[in-house]
């Protein structure tokens, strides 16, 4: 039920947004990026350099999208700085699905 609130909420907003924003999302990575990553991962753990090297960001941009997610509960972080792992909630683990490439 909450999946299917959050994708009618996602295609709404993605509605709304002008299609040059959409080509500049579509040219780096998003925190859906990072989700997208975590699809061939079984357990839904990754390190965190492997994560960001998967997703193919920038630093900035990177940690922006970490911190969204953990925020917003797709994601928890675990480990010493420098040798953290991000690992996929419940929630997390159906948008991963949703935003697996095709």
């Amino acid at each position: 039920m909450a999946l299917d609130n959050f994708i009618r909420y996602m295609e709404a907003k993605q509605k709304e947004r002008p299609a040059s924003t959409v080509a500049a999302a579509a040219s780096g990575g998003t925190a859906f990026s990072l989700l997208a990553a975590f699809a061939d991962e079984p357990d839904g753990a990754i390190a965190l350099p492997d994560l960001q090297r998967a997703a193919g960001m920038s630093f900035l941009d990177f940690s922006q999208a970490v911190k969204r997610l953990e925020e917003s509960g797709f994601l928890t972080l675990s480990g010493e700085p420098g040798q953290e792992t991000a690992r996929l909630t419940r929630v997390g683990k159906d948008v991963a699905l949703l935003a697996r490439p095709a």
